[in-house]
């Protein structure tokens, strides 16, 4: 009999390892327990700023979920709850994601609805002034008449002169900072909520981490306890980012199919989408704004949406 492998979320990661659901077909039985599509984090910025139609990605047709979501998990009896019972399994990987703080609308997990509702509104304020916030707040003011942007500080991650050119272009571009916490009642419109992600409470409630913390595995991204778990995407606590994501699940299907080797964390390539034309490359301390950064993003982007769908 074949170990039973169960695959919870349609995570990035996730989508790369049902990539290669024929060649784990030979080895486990596997069953898929979410959605049918989800939005590309990567990309969805793009649509609001009307550079693409969509960042949809989809399920394989020839997979048919045994359940929709995941309600609870008992990982000392190898048994996840859903909707539709009780799914035993031998080995389990997630990619169910992180969630926003709860500031307004969540941008995680980003759905097709909260997507509908960003493009439809006249107005936005956004709340978080990291790479996310700034991003959204260039592709928002294509289309809005209104954008603000509340945060203690822009971009702190990046060197001051940058984030300082940066804020200048959003000036010009249209959009209000207000450099300062928000508090509600401030809102001018659709609230967003760009602070960044948190644990879901049922990773606790599992014993998988400490309450309100992320997950830690080792260095080949199963959990340290309960050693039949792998962890991907965000809900990992080292991993960082979108670029993570898809290769954590990349190092997941390879180790599934017998390549054994550890995750080595690596500088991640970021690009942002900024003016018209425009985009903004970092890596590590390296900057580069410009045309060829929109290029290399949307060439990118595009790629990966058209894989999975």
């Amino acid at each position: 009999m074949k170990p039973r492998l169960v695959l919870v979320g349609l995570g990035h990661g996730q989508l790369e390892i049902l990539a290669r659901l024929d060649v784990l077909h030979e080895r486990y039985d596997v069953q898929y327990i979410g959605g049918r599509e989800t939005i590309y984090t990567g990309a969805f910025p793009q649509v609001i700023a009307g550079e693409m139609e969509s960042a949809t990605t989809r399920l394989r047709p020839d997979v048919t979920p045994v359940a929709n979501r995941l309600i609870g998990l008992d990982p000392d009896a190898r048994i996840v709850e859903t909707e539709h019972g009780q799914v035993g399994y031998d080995l389990l990987v997630l990619a169910t994601g992180a969630k926003s703080r709860g500031l307004g609308t969540g941008l995680k997990p980003m759905t097709s609805y909260v997507l509908d509702d960003i493009v439809n509104s006249e107005a936005v304020t956004i709340v978080g002034g990291g790479k996310a916030g700034v991003e959204l707040a260039f592709a928002c003011i294509r289309q809005k008449r209104r954008v603000t942007l509340y945060a203690r500080r822009l971009l702190p991650e990046l060197p001051r002169r940058v984030a300082q050119r940066m804020a200048r272009r959003l000036v010009r571009s249209g959009v209000t900072i207000i450099l300062a916490p928000f508090q509600p009642g401030q809102e001018d419109g659709l609230v967003l909520d760009a602070t960044g992600v948190v644990a879901d409470d049922w990773w606790s409630a599992a014993g998988l981490a400490e309450e309100a913390a992320f997950i830690e595995t080792e260095d080949d991204l199963r959990h340290p306890v309960y050693r039949d778990i792998f962890v991907t995407g965000d809900m990992a606590a080292r991993l960082n980012g979108g670029v993570d994501a898809v290769r954590s699940g990349r190092h997941v299907a390879r180790l599934l199919l017998g390549t054994k080797r550890p995750f080595k964390s690596r500088t991640s390539l970021n690009i942002l989408l900024t003016t018209p034309g425009q985009a903004l490359l970092t890596y590590g301390k390296l900057t580069w704004h410009g045309r060829l950064p929109f290029w290399l993003k949307r060439t990118i982007d595009r790629r990966y949406v058209e894989r999975f769908t």
